[in-house]
């Protein structure tokens, strides 16, 4: 990822940062039949990012085994079931939160929503998931506690001020060709301990998009509630994509997430950015140019943005 122009708020301060970042990925996975009859499936990812230091988190992702029975599928594991870390509004590139992602002098967090609430899935639980065909697919997930420290092998427990949480989602057509919608609502309990500002989180993730043939336009809405600070965040995004040819579509996106209260002057912050998008079989090339204004929720914390990605499955 490539920055330039960053504004650091009323400072006014103008700083550049460039990078150049990497994600690795090995998924390890196995299916087939239970001596029940039942189907099974099986796996854990090996990821690791460019910063990642910890051998324990470049485990701690898509671990899962399903026991499924038809259209019926019995979850047990962390970051494998369908959830709110999602959008039906951003078709080539990154995200508007994602864009954020860089470093250098004087650049603050961003205040965009990629997940909601404290999206569960993050942490090791338990649902069921219903695929209704020609509908979509239902879940419900339940975990014990948003603490995702492993403390050993077998039983962990924790006495912390993350609670446990749960998550209902809906992924599917509806039945309409062309239409693609999401709908997800979680929430997280906190201990009486936690601070005011960490308590009881809530998160809600509805989109939908629709293809009209080389043109795709999507939209969606994103909400998390702090509900007994009285704070929350809410973000619209919109998103359009025109596939020019089999192996090449441009895109555009326009976010704007709202924080209240932020700060005694609250502004929103707001993402514009057009992507290209690159198939050349085996490699995918992204190239994506975006602005940001008042990113932090702060007037004047602005930045340029230019990324370009190379990418590859195998």
């Amino acid at each position: 990822m490539l920055s330039k122009g960053i504004t650091a708020g009323t400072s006014g301060n103008t700083t550049s940062a460039n990078g150049f970042g990497r994600e690795s990925q090995i998924n390890i996975q196995n299916k087939g039949k239970l001596n029940n009859g039942m189907d099974y499936a099986a796996g854990f990812s090996i990821e690791h990012d460019g910063g990642q230091s910890s051998t324990a988190d470049s485990f701690n992702e898509n671990t899962y085994i399903n026991f499924i029975a038809g259209n019926t599928t019995l979850h047990v594991g962390q970051d494998h079931i369908q959830n709110g870390d999602r959008t039906l509004a951003n078709f080539v590139g990154l995200i508007a939160e994602d864009l954020t992602n860089f470093t250098g002098n004087n650049v603050a967090g961003d205040i965009f929503l990629a997940s909601v609430g404290s999206n569960p899935a993050d942490a090791y639980g338990f649902g069921i998931i219903q695929n209704v065909p020609n509908i979509g697919t239902l879940s419900a997930l339940y975990v014990p506690s948003m603490t995702s420290a492993q403390s050993g092998n077998d039983d962990q427990g924790y006495d912390s001020a993350d609670e446990s949480a749960y998550e209902f989602g809906f992924v599917g057509s509806l039945g309409v060709k062309g239409l693609s919608a999401h709908a997800f609502y979680n929430e997280n309990d906190k201990a009486d301990s936690a601070t005011t500002t960490n308590r009881d989180i809530k998160g809600t993730n509805l989109g939908v998009s629709y293809n009209f043939g080389a043109l795709t336009a999507g939209y969606n809405y994103k909400k998390t509630e702090f509900t007994t600070a009285n704070t929350e965040t809410k973000q619209n995004e919109f998103g359009l994509a025109y596939a020019v040819s089999p192996n090449l579509t441009v895109a555009a996106n326009y976010t704007k997430a709202e924080k209240t209260p932020s700060s005694s002057t609250p502004v929103d912050a707001k993402s514009k950015s057009i992507a290209v998008g690159y198939n050349l079989g085996p490699v995918a090339l992204t190239a994506q140019a975006a602005k940001l204004e008042d990113f932090d929720g702060i007037s004047g914390t602005d930045a340029d943005v230019l990324y370009l990605r190379a990418s590859t499955k195998f």
